[in-house]
């Protein structure tokens, strides 16, 4: 199983947009996408003082290949319509994991 973490801090005033647009958009944008396995997403509950909310979207992929396919089709889609909405208020990383 590989995973894809992408890690989204937003600034305050725009937490609670972003969750909506995260439920209405973009998660299912990705569960659209071929290969997506499941999505999870979860808010951190242990974070410095940052200015924002942090909330993680999981998304599992059962092979390399499906993560691929994602990675070379999807993900800069994805990341093009947060940048349309959010740009200024909001920082991401990505991580990649493979369950052992």
């Amino acid at each position: 199983m590989i995973l894809s973490s992408f890690t989204f801090n937003v600034n305050f005033s725009h937490a609670l947009l972003f969750e909506q647009s995260l439920r209405n958009d973009y998660i299912p944008f990705v569960e659209n996408s071929e290969g997506v396995h499941e999505i999870k997403v979860y808010k951190l509950l242990t974070e410095v003082d940052n200015g924002g909310d942090t909330v993680s979207m999981q998304v599992f992929f059962k092979t390399m290949e499906s993560f691929m396919e994602f990675e070379l089709n999807q993900k800069d889609k994805l990341i093009g319509l947060i940048e349309s909405k959010y740009r200024g208020n909001y920082v991401f990383f990505h991580t990649l994991l493979k369950e052992f």
